[in-house]
């Protein structure tokens, strides 16, 4: 998104809560007007009259200039005077913005404190950053917390993130929920996760034949560990017939993948079968990735 999009992005969606007099709302457009004409100086003289007089979206517009250096020099320091002077009046996006900036500083401190006050007002993204920020913090508890506001929200990342969290605090059933939703909304990673805990009977009663069709489903999709894991039991003839020539066109395709575990798989694969069946297993690997052929 361009600066002008972005700026206009936030004056619509400000201009519909915010009450504001006539002739400011006239003058917010005016610099709108400018910058689509490619005046940023002038949008900038326009949004430093409104900011000193206190106008919320003013102020985030002339700190977006600022610290772009749109319309005259870049001035950071300005630029976080102005965020910081409309988000203490609760504007969400210069408290996305402060923390963004915070934590491209490594200001640990200062980018949790802007994510939680956004992240408090309901704003997903903010929740998904601070959940990541106490995660690495190792603060289960909170990124835990954080994670399951934004995922009850319906954000993807958010419920791959949370079950991976509940599964390794052996919350298994709880994981194994979110890894379903995520899996349901297309998350490749948590569809091989849903099998892998359906295979192992953590959080559902264990069902090889259900994994085995979750691990295909995602294998299809194009994802390597969800290959060779397919590759492992078609092997072993868990869940279904035992195909070594299915198995080794699926460990090659995720060797191909640069799964790391695949080559171990190739190997042993062909150490049990003719050549002839090793060349007939090659020449299906095309056919299984693409889904001309149902390779189970």
């Amino acid at each position: 998104m361009g600066l002008a999009e972005m700026v206009r992005a936030i004056f619509l969606s400000i201009a519909l809560v915010m009450a504001t007099p006539a002739a400011a709302q006239l003058r917010a457009e005016d610099g709108l007007a400018a910058l689509d004409a490619g005046d940023a100086v002038t949008a900038r003289s326009i949004w430093a009259a409104l900011a000193e007089h206190g106008d919320l979206l003013a102020q985030y517009n002339l700190a977006v200039l600022k610290l772009t250096g749109q319309g005259g020099d870049a001035d950071p320091e300005a630029a976080q005077y102005w965020f910081e002077a409309a988000a203490v009046e609760g504007h969400l996006a210069s408290k996305l913005a402060l923390a963004g900036l915070a934590r491209e500083r490594g200001q640990s401190d200062q980018a949790q404190r802007w994510y939680r006050a956004a992240a408090q007002a309901g704003d997903a993204r903010a929740q998904v950053a601070l959940a990541q920020l106490l995660d690495q913090q190792a603060d289960r508890e909170g990124a835990l917390h954080w994670y399951r506001a934004a995922a009850k929200q319906g954000v993807l990342a958010a419920k791959s993130a949370l079950a991976a969290l509940l599964a390794e605090a052996g919350a298994h059933d709880q994981a194994t929920d979110w890894f379903e939703a995520a899996a349901a909304q297309g998350d490749l990673p948590a569809l091989h996760n849903l099998a892998v805990a359906v295979a192992q009977g953590l959080g559902r009663a264990q069902d090889v034949q259900t994994a085995r069709a979750l691990y295909l489903q995602a294998a299809q999709a194009g994802y390597a560990p969800s290959m060779r894991n397919l590759a492992l039991i078609q092997a072993r003839g868990e869940g279904g017939a035992q195909s070594f020539r299915f198995a080794l066109a699926w460990a090659l395709a995720a060797q191909a993948a640069d799964d790391p575990g695949a080559r171990d798989v190739v190997d042993a694969l062909r150490t049990v079968m003719s050549e002839r069946a090793v060349v007939a297993a090659e020449r299906l690997v095309g056919m299984c990735r693409t889904g001309e052929l149902v390779c189970d």
